[in-house]
């Protein structure tokens, strides 16, 4: 029996022994676990830990990176971020420990020789920038997060480590190992320990009775002794077991994640549509709630001047329904996408412009729309749109090419909104080569056909107007071969009067009058409406305007 358990004490206590020894060499009093140093491949820019890369919640991701000249960056960072960051970059996706103990991976994107500005980017969780090596901690929870080092000059070689820091995983591989050790011992020791031997040879009555005395006096020690080994033994291992529980008992256990495979933001745009899904597209839930009675549902799917122009038609719209009882229109229609620019990401809002038609019909006039997202759970919504000219092409060179504005485009599109505004306060043209569709803008703005005297027009950026095309404002441009785009977003004010005091004025509409404060007849009236204009800028500053609306806002 003593032979059973000494065997099962080895037994069992050799495999925690040699885990615990081995876990405990790898991870050290650092409690982390790190792969071997990965040197990236030639071109690569950046290294992308992606958010699966670990299944753990309560582990701590560690990526520190260096480059051998320039700066570097850690950055970490939602998925969706993380990708748009780097979607113009070379880069490196880790997927797995390769059998020598290095990541490995993929390489994927393109060659771009272009210097990163590591400071551009503002949505980092948690990042660390500069020269030398820099490091990074995350946390993993059920939270989808990626962490990606980005090398910002052209050629410089990066080297990555990645690891993974589970906290008292040293103490509890040695307290494993202890275990393991202290059961080892019992077992090694009860294999070793001698039972009661008899003698080789028979005894006669004399000897027996001549040294009996002495044979049992030795006896009993040796029994005594070897009972307090034995004593000693198991208290030791009690222990040593009881202190490996309660100390993994008290340690914060890693778990699996339970994170989303891919995760996306909400997807409210035709190219986005690509993966069959039973729940009504976000836009239709939105339309619908606003002919029941809530203008505000827009706020879902619209941001800046459309939020504004579409709740005032919606409040039209309800308007007349109470009181001659039209209905309102609830239904929506698809989109199919004919053109898409999308800039490089380094910030919020991120934004991209599309030209699409009216699904199904070829006669439906192209509409340009400008979309945004203010952060990364947000879902696209739309800023700004109006219909352009047929045939418009945005790209104008190879669409593959990185559309991002530069400091040369912001300038182009300030010209180009300063051309605008200027026509529509005075119908001058300037550098306008192309009025399109801006001309029946004017027009319908100043109320032309009525003959009216105009006192005064106003005309300014939507939103911030000292910086219109910073997230404040509502007008963007992008980068194209020859020039750039622009949609910009202007809100215009306009007071017109009569000739004389027997020729009064009024809005068409009575629902309309009454809800921007001026039903009836009057002297003079206040139109004010958000103006959208599409324009290409040359290198050479012509401005060719692609198309143009105007739609009427609630003039309080």
């Amino acid at each position: 029996m003593r032979r059973v358990i000494a065997l099962l004490c080895l037994v069992l206590g050799t495999v925690p022994l040699l885990l615990g020894t081995a876990a405990a060499a790898v991870v050290g009093p650092d409690d982390r676990a790190d792969l071997r140093p990965l040197a990236a491949p030639a071109g690569v820019r950046a290294v992308v830990v992606p958010h699966d890369l670990v299944p753990l919640s309560g582990v701590t991701l560690h990526v520190e990176a260096h480059a051998d000249r320039g700066d570097v960056l850690v950055g970490a960072a939602h998925p969706v971020d993380v990708a748009s960051y780097v979607s113009t970059t070379r880069r490196f996706v880790v997927l797995r420990a390769g059998t020598d103990g290095r990541p490995a991976g993929e390489v994927r994107g393109r060659m771009d020789d272009a210097p990163g500005d590591l400071a551009s980017a503002t949505f980092w969780a948690a990042d660390d920038r500069g020269a030398g090596t820099r490091e990074l901690d995350v946390v993993l929870t059920d939270d989808p997060v990626a962490v990606t080092a980005v090398a910002a000059e052209p050629g410089a070689r990066l080297d990555v480590v990645v690891g993974v820091e589970v906290a008292s995983a040293f103490l509890v591989a040695t307290a494993t190992a202890v275990t393991g050790g202290a059961l080892v011992a019992v077992g090694i020791f009860l294999l070793r320990r001698r039972g009661p031997q008899g003698s080789p040879g028979g005894v006669g009555s004399d000897e027996v009775s001549a040294s009996g005395r002495g044979v049992v006096g030795r006896s009993r020690i040796a029994a005594a002794h070897v009972a307090r080994r034995s004593r000693v033994t198991g208290l030791a291992s009690v222990v040593a077991v009881a202190t490996a529980m309660s100390v993994t008992g008290c340690v914060t256990r890693p778990g699996v994640a339970i994170r989303p495979s891919e995760p996306e933001r909400l997807a409210v745009t035709d190219t986005e549509r690509d993966a069959p899904d039973p729940s009504p597209h976000p836009y239709s839930v939105a339309a619908a709630a606003a002919a029941a009675g809530d203008p505000a549902a827009w706020a879902a799917v619209l941001s800046g001047p459309e939020l504004e122009a579409q709740q005032f038609e919606t409040r039209v719209e309800l308007a007349r329904a109470a009181q001659d009882g039209t209905p309102v229109d609830g239904s929506t229609y698809g989109l199919t996408t004919l053109e898409e620019l999308n800039p490089s990401f380094a910030r919020y809002p991120l934004f991209h412009v599309e030209v699409t038609r009216k699904e199904g019909d070829a006669t439906a006039p192209p509409l340009l729309r400008l979309s945004e997202r203010r952060d990364v759970l947000d879902g696209w919504h739309v800023l700004a749109e109006t219909t352009v000219t047929e045939g418009t092409v945005l790209h104008r060179g190879d669409q593959d090419a990185p559309h991002a504005p530069q400091e040369a485009d912001l300038a182009r599109a300030q010209d180009g909104l300063a051309a605008v505004q200027h026509y529509v306060r005075t119908g001058e043209t300037g550098p306008i080569a192309e009025l399109g569709a801006l001309d029946d803008v004017r027009s319908d703005l100043l109320l032309g056909d009525l003959g009216a005297v105009v006192q005064s027009v106003t005309v300014d950026p939507w939103g911030d107007r000292a910086d219109p095309f910073g997230p404040g404002g509502a007008s963007r441009t992008f980068a194209v071969e020859g020039g750039s785009v622009a949609v910009l977003s202007l809100d215009a004010d306009v007071t017109i009067s009569s000739m004389s005091a027997d020729d009064p004025l009024r809005f068409v509409d009575p629902v309309v009058a009454d809800l921007v404060g001026q039903p009836g007849w009057r002297t003079a009236l206040r139109v004010r409406a958000v103006v959208i204009v599409a324009v290409a800028v040359s290198s050479s500053g012509s401005v060719t305007v692609l198309g143009a609306s105007a739609k009427p806002v609630d003039g309080a």
